[in-house]
């Protein structure tokens, strides 16, 4: 309970006294839930794979950037983990089903840091292009066509848009609550575009740099 009550202190004091963040150099670490639609329509060995649902996801990844009050310039690697629920084969919904997508995102962002409405909370928007690596995996054990294993990997151009708020509980310190939606062009292994919807929770570290007003 001492403990409890000394973190809550901790925290009440930090917010009272949140410092404007400064600019300059940050890294970021991030993780969060991730929802997959689906997003498969493709034919291989002749049998046609649509529908795919997926139950659960996940995405963790890193980034490093530039602050320069209100824009912030960072290069990102993001890692996706989506399991597969079910999917149908010449239109018949698959049993015994297992896969996932596995993605690698590689983005250039731009964000822009709108001015604070609440300390110490700041709203952001953002935006980002770069490529992704898709690995996708659909199997299933029948019903009318027997087990089917399909293990594909692709390639394509990706893009993201993004929005959150980020508390600024110190100059140096911050932590940010986002969603961004993830797409690609359309890839040979999907037979469609790979999109996500993501929530992230992201832990901000600043280097020492120039304050702003």
């Amino acid at each position: 309970m001492k403990t409890a009550f000394s973190l809550a202190a901790f925290l009440c004091a930090s917010l009272a006294s949140a410092a404007t963040p400064i600019n300059g150099l940050y890294s970021t670490l991030s993780a969060g839930y991730t929802y997959t639609p689906n997003n498969l329509s493709m034919t291989h060995q002749g049998l046609v794979r649509t529908d795919a649902h997926y139950q659960y996801g996940y995405n963790a990844g890193g980034s490093f950037g530039y602050k320069s009050n209100p824009l912030r310039y960072e290069g990102e690697l993001t890692y996706i983990d989506s399991q597969l629920d079910g999917f149908r084969i010449n239109s018949t919904k698959q049993t015994g089903v297992r896969g996932q997508n596995n993605v690698v995102l590689a983005m250039a962002n731009v964000f822009y840091d709108l001015p604070t409405l609440i300390e110490p909370l700041q709203p952001y928007l953002g935006v980002g292009l770069g490529y992704s690596w898709i690995k996708a995996k659909f199997q299933s054990a029948g019903p009318n066509v027997g087990a089917t294993l399909s293990d594909l990997s692709n390639s394509a151009f990706a893009y993201q848009a993004a929005a959150g708020l980020t508390l600024n509980f110190a100059e140096n310190y911050a932590l940010a609550f986002g969603y961004r939606y993830i797409a690609t062009e359309r890839t040979n292994a999907l037979g469609k575009a790979f999109q996500a919807h993501l929530g992230n929770l992201t832990a901000i570290y600043r280097f020492d740099g120039q304050r702003y007003k």
